[in-house]
């Protein structure tokens, strides 16, 4: 497998500089260009390459099932697609990007969801804390927020405190 793009990622946190190697995985398989897709795993590594693998064809958990259990993430796999949408009455184009993420913990097990709140507070979490690694993993709770519509929630994910 032919990586295209690494870069490093640095992350301050409690005067510790936390680094992940982050992998550029937007290759032209399939004819997709518009799709970005990273990695927080090394693709060197035949065992993570069967985890990405076979988390595309089937993931082992959604993580909306998993309100209130831990998360040992060790990896992730992060994919943003632009997407349009035109407005039947205005024939005004929106444009939107749709995300995607899978995590991986510390079993080897894939957690994904399409949830864009729970991507956007990922992101949130490891410009703190830096990229999950066998070596530094993320201990997450999947939580649901209340949103501002009456009835409906955000699935979003915290860190778990260590006291």
């Amino acid at each position: 497998m032919e990586v295209e793009n690494t870069e490093v990622v640095e992350s301050t946190t409690n005067n510790n500089l936390a680094l992940a190697k982050m992998t550029d995985m937007s290759m032209n398989l399939f004819g997709d260009t518009k799709t970005k897709r990273i990695t927080s795993m090394d693709l060197t590594i035949e065992e993570n390459q069967d985890l990405i693998l076979n988390s595309m064809q089937q993931a082992d958990y959604k993580i909306n099932d998993e309100i209130g259990h831990e998360i040992e993430v060790v990896g992730c796999v992060l994919s943003e697609t632009p997407t349009q949408t035109t407005n039947e009455e205005t024939g005004e184009v929106i444009e939107r990007k749709k995300h995607a993420m899978v995590l991986f913990d510390s079993e080897g097990a894939s957690h994904v969801t399409g949830s864009n709140s729970c991507y956007l507070s990922f992101l949130q979490i490891v410009a703190i804390k830096g990229m999950p690694t066998k070596e530094n993993p993320l201990v997450l709770i999947p939580v649901k927020a209340p949103a501002r519509t009456q009835g409906h929630e955000y699935l979003r994910l915290r860190v778990k405190v260590n006291k």
